[in-house]
């Protein structure tokens, strides 16, 4: 008799041990795979980094797949392929693509104005010691161009008076300073910081010189995101979440973790990035909208990115009505 109360009392904790697993099973969405082009990682990506560590995109049943594009125009190329789904891309680079055939549209706005530090070699003392030296960028359609444009004639320097060299994303512009192949280059968080603790030096940063600019976005192929708008419009609630959560200081220890994980930074540079990107509140948007007026902007200076001709009106490259979905 006792051996049958016991085993009973065995099955029933067999019993209780499995539902939890079935009930999970059966709870689990299935997650739709969609594959985010970009360049590199950095702090221009935070609220996507918090979108993934806080669970925001699976909850939207999304299994978020980072591919590395390397170059903007790696990046764009996948993406109008059809390698990827989305891409954070720079809206030169979404209209140039348009101009060549595609049929890109810009979903959210990933960063407005962003921070860039002008990291030099050591011997660069002034902007005046940038006076006939190569500078890097990341390509010769890149918004990056038009700021560095800025701050350099801010300081006294004309076209004529540099030569600009495209290198790709920031891990291979800071190598080419470093190397003393250029004189300097613009360098995002947190690798702006790893630089001058290596005893590189800035001359500034860009958001002293720019406002008003929308400079990458997330983008899709139009057809695409007719086709899978339940899907876009996860994603772009949980990011538009993470830009809401990013912005709150409760959320900073939170916050400066999707760093620190994801970018490789140590806590000190994830918390002056942090306090950095608090303080100018120019970089991600709010709410994750486009600055309409900011990318009109861009538009206008077309010839400055290399353009050969006059994009057609960058409103028609622009919906919002999935991040209006999102936002309800």
């Amino acid at each position: 008799m006792g051996f049958v109360r016991k085993c009973g009392v065995c099955f029933a904790l067999l019993a209780l041990m499995t539902l939890p697993t079935r009930a999970h099973g059966q709870q689990s969405p299935k997650l739709t795979t969609v594959n985010y082009g970009t360049i590199t990682i950095s702090a221009l990506h935070w609220p996507f980094l918090i979108a993934e560590q806080e669970g925001f995109l699976q909850k939207e049943g999304i299994d978020f797949k980072r591919v590395m594009g390397g170059t903007t125009t790696a990046t764009s190329q996948a993406l109008v392929a059809g390698s990827t789904d989305f891409a954070q891309i720079n809206l030169v680079q979404l209209l140039a693509a348009n101009m060549a055939g595609a049929d890109l549209v810009a979903l959210a706005g990933d960063t407005l104005v962003p921070i860039y530090s002008l990291i030099v070699h050591p011997s660069i003392r002034s902007y005046a010691d940038l006076k006939g030296k190569r500078l890097a960028v990341a390509g010769p359609t890149d918004p990056l161009n038009y700021v560095m444009a800025r701050m350099l004639a801010a300081n006294g320097l004309g076209p004529s008076d540099y030569e600009m060299i495209g290198l790709g994303g920031t891990p291979t512009r800071l190598a080419a300073v470093q190397k003393e192949g250029v004189a300097g280059a613009l360098v995002n968080q947190p690798s702006d910081f790893k630089a001058i603790a290596s005893g590189l030096r800035s001359l500034g940063q860009s958001t002293d010189y720019v406002d008003n600019f929308q400079y990458t976005v997330t983008g899709a192929r139009r057809d695409w995101a007719q086709k899978n708008r339940p899907v876009v419009v996860g994603l772009l609630r949980a990011f538009a979440k993470a830009c809401e959560f990013f912005y709150n200081p409760k959320n900073k220890e939170a916050v400066m973790r999707a760093l620190i994980e994801k970018a490789k930074a140590d806590r000190d540079e994830a918390e002056k990035t942090y306090n950095l990107f608090i303080q100018s509140k120019k970089s991600i948007p709010p709410d994750g909208s486009v600055d309409i007026k900011g990318a009109r902007i861009v538009a206008e200076n077309w010839k400055e990115f290399g353009l050969l001709k006059p994009p057609p009106p960058v409103d028609g490259a622009i919906d919002l009505s999935y991040l209006a979905e999102a936002r309800k």
